[in-house]
């Protein structure tokens, strides 16, 4: 299943995605927001009805989740850009927040702005939890995780080295564009998928690897997260990037007024923000 949102008579709505769209529904009930139909099926995706038939189109998407509980990120999640980061293998997973602010839909223009000059792109595949939960086992994980979705870990490389804590550069507004759907884990291979991840500047190729290359694959985070804390239905965690991103060039390269970045998941699908200056 594909649960997307659309701006359906102006007002946000989660739909099943297919040859045809359907208002999702829980005990005939309609959302205007994943976490709360979530909340409503208890994770179990077999409580999720099609409804109505609707007609949307790209530009009617939204993001497929604009309100969860908690957005954590995963950073030097692949082994390749930790390398080319300069930093060694992390022997935790290394943590920090995004709100819900920098939330952006999977073809929604993003704001570059006035006060950073060193905007770059992460190309991120990122997981839903589907109910409440904590001290989940690794090998338990598949029972909490919903689905994923393609995220760009959008991040202001100046602001993010101000000090040893990354918060700073990353949760601007409009610093994680998502989309187009959240794919449930039964169609992309289970709560632990092996996909090509690649991510394109202006058609260019720019990022070229798989999820295999995860130092710190989606079971293990489970683990992790919920030893620290309670997860709620609909909290997303974005993984981490794969090696490529613009501060890791010679010379370093970063967005520019006008510029495009496409984030394509294998069996997930795309997403692709134009990047503006902000006035």
């Amino acid at each position: 299943m594909k649960l997307a949102r659309i701006a359906l008579n102006g007002s946000p709505t989660v739909v099943v995605r297919g040859a045809r769209d359907h208002v999702a529904t829980v005990n005939r009930q309609s959302f205007a927001d994943l976490p709360e139909l979530l909340e409503a099926a208890e994770g179990d995706l077999r409580r999720i009805a099609a409804g109505e038939s609707v007609s949307a189109d790209e530009t009617q998407l939204l993001s497929p989740l604009q309100r969860p509980h908690k957005i954590i990120c995963i950073g030097l999640n692949y082994r390749l850009h930790a390398e080319e980061s300069k930093q060694p293998l992390p022997p935790k997973p290394v943590l920090f927040p995004k709100w819900d602010n920098a939330i952006a839909g999977p073809f929604e223009p993003v704001p570059l702005p006035k006060a950073s000059s060193k905007v770059d792109w992460e190309a991120e595949l990122a997981f839903v939890f589907g109910k409440r939960c904590r001290n989940v086992a690794a090998a338990d994980a598949a029972s909490v995780v919903f689905g994923f979705t393609c995220a760009n870990d959008v991040s202001m490389r100046d602001f993010q080295f101000h000090t040893s804590q990354w918060g700073a550069g990353k949760a601007w507004d409009k610093a994680a564009p998502l989309g187009p759907a959240v794919v449930t884990c039964d169609e992309v291979g289970g709560a632990a998928p092996d996909l090509a991840i690649r991510g394109l500047l202006n058609g260019k190729l720019m990022q070229d690897s798989r999820t295999g290359d995860f130092i710190f694959h989606v079971p293990a985070l489970v683990e992790y997260l919920t030893t620290i804390m309670t997860m709620e239905p609909g909290d997303l965690v974005l993984t981490g990037t794969p090696a490529g991103v613009g501060q890791g060039r010679t010379p370093p390269q970063y967005l520019q007024d006008g510029d495009e970045y496409e984030v394509q998941i294998e069996k997930i699908g795309s997403i692709r923000n134009r990047f503006v200056a902000a006035h």
